[in-house]
Parts: structure tokens; C-alpha cells; sequence
């Protein structure tokens, strides 16, 4: 899967170019799809200049901290889980009264483990705006 930080579009497999923008993910192609750096003006193998647009520079913080914001959590979570697992037994074995209390610390787990799956989606589209707001502030720059 690859995410198009221009247009916040995510895109299945392993495709060269954005679905929804049409624009390359971190670098130029020409049309014969031989890929460029970034930075390149013309094709290094063919000598075409019709190069395609990448999309917006990612901040090299922003998979790190899409990682830990997944990846914390998570590891958290599946010990919470496997605790709270642990205890229901133990509970419904010694004093099946505690079943109640466990049934809702279940609901509050599974409503954290939601949160958690949304996590990753909410922190792209925060990127999303700050480059979106980098990119129209660089534009009206230019037209001055």
C-alpha cells in the first residue's frame, strides 16, 4: 500500500503513480517509466524532459513517529489484553460476581483497541494538512 501525502489518498499494492493525483511516490518517471531521482530535469536514460511530478517531501520524522504511534500502543494494548484474558478466567475459577467488572474493563479494551487502529489514519491526515499548508504558502510566495 503507498500514501499519496498530496492528495491523502492511500493506494492498494505496489503502484508507480497515485490513483487519485496522479503524481509519482518520491520520484520523477518519464513516460517510458524509467525512474529519476527527484531532482532530475531530464531522464538519465532516455533524455526525455517530460518527467512526472512527485508528491510532496515527507518530513523524515513522520514514519518514525507513525511507527511509534502504532507500534507503543499496540505492544500496550496486547498485554492489557492478555492480562485482562488471564484475570477472567481467574475471576470467573474463584468468584464468578467479578464476571460484570470484567465484561466492562472488556468494552473499555476494545474500545481502546479502536482507538488505536485509528491512529496511524488520523497522524497521515495531520501530515496531510501541515504539507498542505507548507505547499500554499510556497505557491503564494511565487506569486508575488
Amino acid at each position: 500500500m503507498r500514501y499519496c501525502y498530496y492528495c491523502n489518498y492511500m493506494t492498494t499494492g505496489e503502484p508507480l503513480f497515485c490513483n487519485s493525483c496522479g503524481r509519482s511516490f518520491n520520484v520523477k518517471l518519464c513516460p517510458r517509466l524509467h525512474v529519476n531521482p527527484r531532482s532530475a530535469e531530464v531522464c538519465s536514460q532516455c533524455g526525455s524532459r517530460d518527467l512526472s511530478t512527485p508528491q510532496p517531501r515527507v518530513p523524515f520524522w513522520a514514519p518514525i513517529i507513525e511507527f511509534l504511534l502504532s507500534a507503543v500502543p499496540g505492544a500496550v494494548l496486547t498485554v492489557i489484553s492478555l492480562l485482562a484474558v488471564f484475570l477472567a478466567v481467574l475471576a470467573v475459577l474463584q468468584n464468578p460476581r467479578m464476571l460484570i467488572a470484567l465484561v466492562f474493563l472488556g468494552i473499555a479494551l476494545g474500545f481502546l483497541w479502536w482507538i488505536w487502529s485509528e491512529l496511524p489514519a488520523w497522524f497521515r491526515s495531520t501530515v496531510y494538512r501541515l504539507l498542505k499548508r507548507r505547499r500554499d504558502g510556497d505557491s503564494r510566495r511565487g506569486h508575488r
